[in-house]
């Protein structure tokens, strides 16, 4: 992802990753999220064996940094949840959502330099390329939401229990029910979404025909930060109202837990601690 928000998507696919790997093939999965991020960086145009060997380095750069600074955080929160209180898990659930929002905070952070001074080097042919793998992946997605045989809310139901079948948790016919219910408040914002980040991306792609001007470093940097408050107020206080929901039904969900299905959690928590354990003793990092 050569933006924050394709940034942001990408940590969530290597935090999924770290996670399944734990419980497939442990370090060995983890030790190979660079070339995946890497592969990732490579379909969006078609680069020299320089620029390729440039993205290859600045990926094995990131999983160094990631696994000495921001693993241990990850521990952390797992090792966090294992002692949350069922009987009022809300801040707990609070706090690893925010603990979640520093780490990629870190890795915008972390990525924003690499990728400014990658992509002074991006020739006119590679920029129209990009501009046409965005709009790949934006017909793709429209393409698959016709293909859809679920209402919206119906998929984020899916999801929600996908999600926490992912953690050890088979939800059951209530606990969906309730998830049900509170998705009745739930507010869509994909076609504004989609709008927004389509204008975000076309500027975007007006920045890189530029960059080689004076001042470009800057104007990058501060285009790349604004993908963190697209849209005007009352679109915001949408995603506001949309994350406290989330919040909201995943705490209640926690609280309604049963032995069984709290058992199951720790012996996923136990499961993911080990493999990251054994990521960082062979790393050699505290």
């Amino acid at each position: 992802m050569m933006v924050k928000k394709l940034l942001k998507i990408c940590l969530a696919s290597t935090m999924i990753t770290v996670l399944n790997s734990c419980s497939l093939a442990g370090s060995w999965v983890y030790e190979r999220i660079d070339n995946y991020i890497a592969d990732y960086f490579k379909d969006f145009a078609t680069f020299s064996a320089e620029q390729n060997k440039e993205i290859d380095l600045i990926s094995e750069a990131f999983l160094d940094w990631f696994t000495v600074n921001e693993l241990p955080k990850v521990k952390a929160i797992l090792e966090n949840l294992k002692k949350m209180d069922y009987a009022d898990p809300t801040k707990e659930i609070a706090r690893v959502y925010e603990e979640g929002e520093k780490i990629i905070d870190q890795v915008n952070d972390y990525f924003e330099k690499p990728i400014i001074d990658f992509s002074k080097g991006l020739t006119q042919d590679q920029v129209n390329q990009i501009g046409l793998h965005f709009e790949k992946l934006r017909k793709k997605r429209e393409e698959e939401r016709e293909k859809e045989n679920q209402s919206y809310k119906e998929r984020i139901l899916e999801n929600y229990k996908t999600g926490f079948d992912r953690v050890g948790i088979k939800l059951k016919k209530n606990q969906l029910e309730f998830i049900e219910s509170k998705l009745k408040g739930y507010i869509e914002i994909r076609k504004e979404w989609s709008d927004l980040q389509q204008e975000w991306i076309e500027e975007f792609l007006n920045l890189l025909n530029n960059n080689r001007t004076e001042g470009y470093d800057q104007k990058m940097s501060l285009y790349l930060k604004s993908l963190e408050n697209l849209g005007n107020e009352a679109f915001r206080g949408k995603v506001r109202k949309n994350e406290k929901l989330t919040l909201e039904i995943i705490g209640s969900i926690f609280k309604s837990v049963n032995e069984a299905q709290i058992k199951r959690f720790n012996r996923s928590l136990d499961t993911y601690l080990k493999s990251i354990n054994r990521i960082l003793s062979k790393r050699k990092v505290n």
